[in-house]
């Protein structure tokens, strides 16, 4: 308690602090510029990023990042939050970050450096170069670790001597618990693929659920950076095991399939998982490829679009590689993530949420409206309510002839 009592409050530790982050196209990226643009209004925030298809960097964050429905609530309070961002041309696999020497001049005040995502190694090297640099905070993939029981204290022999690293170890990102809204997500990817029912997979229901929203994965990261900062000199990097959501994938399929009867997701799709591949198969075969094959045969006929097909594909994909993580057996230890949140006040345990008791259907049903707002193409919802009782229809009725006979 005495040592809590010294440390200064996590809002008051961000004060005017200048910020660099790097990976801010990714998901956790984007979600963890507009918490910090939003909660810290004094921060200023550096970016290293690329230019793409003809729009350089800070046009890029402009157009693709903070345009974006995710940044709704920042712009309507903070109008001019844009004004505390720069960004500089710069690649995470060259030495120095690609920078020219006047960009890396810019970041000396640079006390606090978040890795979102993309290759770590330089990136490293270049923080130990900051002269005022506190805390370094990476995320890692925590699936990607080959244990059965993942433990919270790993030597990282590329880590340069002396830099204050905290590892942020993150399961698969789901949409978002609160913030920027409840349920908020862009882009359709496994975790949300399977809490919408976009499609039947393979994995074992009684396993623990490895998802975690990505605006709790955010807080975790503004957390342990200030955690980082307040230990003062580490001998190895401070690991966290990010919390998840606490239900097994039998529980949150049968949960969603309550809470998204009104946001079905528009594909032919049968919800569930199972361990037998040959029954995947065969399940898949029959209830959502078949299907997909006539609507879309149909449509040809009638001179009109035919993408339900390739939509079934694009969910397969994503449905297939998220089954490595449906099927893996994972003890985690989380005790750093727990004596972080003790160290919260009440109000940033609120503001910062490191893990919650949520109610698991509502935060469904939010993540279904979402996707279905976000990252639904009309025409096949349209096409699909159209077809699927057609199609069964045409079932019973051929059913029902080869029984008459």
């Amino acid at each position: 308690m005495f040592f809590q009592s010294l440390i200064m409050p996590l809002q008051e530790w961000y004060g005017n602090r200048e910020i660099l982050l790097t990976g801010v196209t990714s998901e956790l990226g984007r979600n963890l510029l507009e918490k910090l643009l939003r909660c810290f209004p004094n921060i200023k925030v550096h970016l290293v990023l690329r230019s793409r298809r003809g729009l350089y960097t800070l046009q890029r964050v402009k157009e693709q990042i903070y345009n974006s429905p995710g940044y709704d609530r920042l712009r309507q309070e903070q109008p001019d939050a844009i004004s505390r961002v720069v960004a500089y041309e710069g690649n995470l696999v060259y030495d120095n970050l690609g920078i020219r020497r006047q960009d890396h001049e810019a970041m000396a005040n640079v006390t606090v450096v978040f890795h979102a995502a993309g290759p770590f190694e330089c990136l490293l090297k270049f923080c130990s170069q900051l002269p005022k640099l506190h805390t370094v905070v990476m995320a890692s993939d925590l699936l990607s670790c080959n244990e059965h029981q993942v433990i919270e204290h790993t030597v990282y022999e590329s880590v340069p001597n002396g830099l204050p690293l905290g590892i942020v170890r993150l399961p698969s990102l789901g949409p978002a618990y609160r913030e920027p809204m409840p349920g908020y997500v862009e882009l359709l990817k496994g975790a949300t693929a399977v809490m919408v029912g976009a499609g039947y997979l393979r994995g074992r229901k009684d396993l623990p659920v490895e998802i975690i929203p990505r605006d709790i994965a955010t807080n975790t990261f503004i957390a342990a950076a200030w955690d980082v900062a307040n230990r003062g000199t580490l001998e190895v990097p401070m690991v966290y095991n990010a919390a998840t959501i606490k239900c097994s994938w039998g529980e949150l399929i049968r949960k969603a399939d309550r809470a998204n009867r009104n946001f079905r997701y528009p594909t032919f799709r049968v919800r569930g998982m199972t361990t037998s591949h040959i029954l995947r198969w065969i399940i898949v075969l029959i209830f959502e490829w078949l299907p997909s094959i006539i609507c879309d045969f149909i449509l040809g006929i009638c001179y009109q679009k035919q993408n339900i097909v390739a939509e079934h594909k694009r969910v397969r994909s994503i449905l297939k590689d998220f089954e490595s993580v449906t099927l893996k057996v994972l003890t985690t230890q989380r005790q750093n993530i727990y004596n972080l949140q003790s160290l919260l006040s009440s109000e940033e345990k609120e503001l910062f949420c490191l893990h919650a008791q949520m109610d698991i259907e509502a935060y469904i049903l939010c993540a279904a409206a979402a996707t279905r707002k976000y990252c639904v193409d009309d025409s096949n919802l349209r096409i699909v309510s159209f077809f699927t009782p057609t199609l069964l229809a045409l079932f019973f009725l051929i059913c029902g002839y080869y029984f008459i006979r």
